[in-house]
């Protein structure tokens, strides 16, 4: 009996001991059972989000684009592929997937989601405002491998306009859902297989179609935000002369103008292509920069006549863009802004070259991604006249982007008359480019190649040089659109 007590004392202290590391187990990562199973919510280990370090996903110290580098600059484009996810990357697949072919790289969408990004203390930061486009309607959204969002399970196809839609392609599974003329070429958009992940559905069709542009549905988005209203009397309008019976044209490619919204624009609207208002409700951003571009006339002593394409129809995707642009051209609208933002896409790096040789000029926002982040589209592009933000004593704002391809600065603080009484400051890149798009419209009345090379040129003789003396990567060749006096006296 001694010894039988003696030998339950043993197991028994040897069971105590055990215990703690057992629950630990159960707890940090195994399925289990009991106290220590999923239900408790400690079946998974906890992480802690790291430190955001570059514009990518997962806070990587370096970007997994080989042609990029930490300045912010664009790098030689060797490797498409590898720099969308969709082609041979630093893992050798095909599609830049990871060994589970989710087609997401290492770092991405980790628990659930995107890491922070640079600008994450800003209010509506754009990679915030993607992660929660994609959370809110997951049935019609999805992240490509770099995590910018884009139209699920499609992607867009740009063809020779009497090239016919590859067999190879619908043998594979490939369904044409929309098709249209743009510039010159045929636009098609494809769903894609049910049994490929949207990077390898990419990487797919360029191998069948190497004669075709191939990439995904890329969403942009806006780039600008406003702050909130405050109760006060809304800022007088300016004092203009008489306007001339000869309008000035302008393109804008924003969110719907709604009639008999908060915003009064002066001149004419004359919208363009569908408009789907039933579809997307507006926020505000378009009726804001419609107003700075108009004003930027009006107080010129002109007629503002713009051509709004609303972005509703395609949620701001590329072939919305494409089409929109086209449109554009087809009413031979000279200037075009775009206060929208998004990856290179190679879709709409074609659809904007065609329409940029055809003599118009296109206006577009850096963004608001900080001045570390990578360059952001369409405004990178070349051709595109690329416009950053300054306050209102012409210091560039702490998040718009910078890179070789600033062109321009203009002021991107400006307070606009809101509901019941109220005045909302709008900032951003996005309040920014239309400012210079008016400048250029005065200078170009109708597309021409050469002309708009000269309306450039003339633009940047006239802008208050700032910063370095010359062309700088922060100002571009200068600030339009800002008394001399504001910036003596800042600088």
């Amino acid at each position: 009996m001694v010894t039988l007590n003696a030998t339950l004392r043993t197991l028994g202290l040897a069971l105590l001991l055990l215990a703690p590391t057992a629950w630990g187990d159960n707890r940090g990562g195994g399925s289990g059972s009991g106290s220590g199973s999923g239900s408790s919510g400690l079946s998974r280990p906890m992480t802690l989000p790291s430190t955001p370090t570059s514009g990518w996903p997962g806070g990587r110290t370096t970007p997994s684009n080989p042609g990029s580098n930490n300045s912010g600059k664009d790098g030689a484009r060797t490797d498409d592929a590898a720099k969308d996810g969709a082609g041979p990357g630093r893992n050798g697949r095909e599609d830049g997937s990871t060994r589970d072919g989710s087609g997401r790289r290492e770092g991405d969408d980790r628990n659930g989601g995107p890491l922070p990004r640079p600008g994450a203390d800003m209010p509506e930061a754009r990679w915030q405002r993607g992660d929660q486009l994609v959370r809110s309607n997951p049935l019609a959204y999805e992240r490509d491998p770099i995590g910018a969002p884009v139209l699920r399970a499609e992607i867009t196809m740009l063809l020779p306009a009497d090239a016919e839609l590859p067999a190879a392609l619908a043998r594979r599974g490939f369904i044409a859902v929309r098709e249209s003329a743009v510039l010159g070429r045929r636009l098609i958009v494809l769903r894609t297989p049910a049994d490929l992940t949207l990077a390898r559905a990419v990487a797919l069709g360029r191998r069948l179609v190497p004669e075709a542009e191939i990439d995904f549905n890329h969403v942009l988005l806006g780039s600008g935000r406003t702050e909130p209203a405050r109760r006060a009397p809304p800022p007088p309008a300016p004092a203009t002369s008489a306007p001339p019976p000869e309008p000035v044209h302008v393109g804008l490619i924003d969110e719907a103008l709604v009639p008999g919204g908060e915003l009064t624009l002066p001149g004419e609207v004359r919208p363009v292509g569908a408009r789907c208002l039933s579809r997307a409700v507006p926020e505000g951003h378009g009726q804001a920069v419609a107003l700075v571009l108009a004003r930027g006339l009006q107080q010129a002593g002109r007629r503002p006549v713009l051509h709004a394409a609303d972005l509703g129809c395609g949620q701001g995707a590329v072939d919305a863009i494409a089409t929109a642009l086209q449109a554009l051209d087809a009413e031979r609208v000279p200037v075009v802004n775009v206060s929208a933002v998004g990856p290179y896409n190679r879709v709409m790096a074609a659809v904007v070259a065609a329409f940029l040789a055809r003599g118009h000029l296109l206006v577009a926002a850096v963004g608001n991604d900080g001045p570390a982040a990578p360059p952001l589209y369409p405004a990178a592009y070349p051709g595109v006249i690329a416009v950053t933000a300054v306050d209102r004593q012409g210091r560039v704002l702490v998040e718009a982007g910078r890179g070789e391809h600033v062109a321009f600065a203009a002021p991107g603080i400006v307070e606009l008359p809101g509901p019941d009484g109220t005045t909302r400051t709008w900032r951003g890149t996005s309040l920014a480019a239309p400012v210079v798009a008016a400048a250029l419209a005065l200078r170009l009345r109708q597309p021409d190649p050469a002309a708009a090379q000269a309306a450039v040129a003339q633009l940047a003789r006239n802008a208050l040089d700032a910063g370095e003396p010359g062309r700088d990567r922060i100002y571009g060749h200068g600030i339009v659109g800002l008394p001399a006096t504001a910036l003596a006296a800042a600088h």
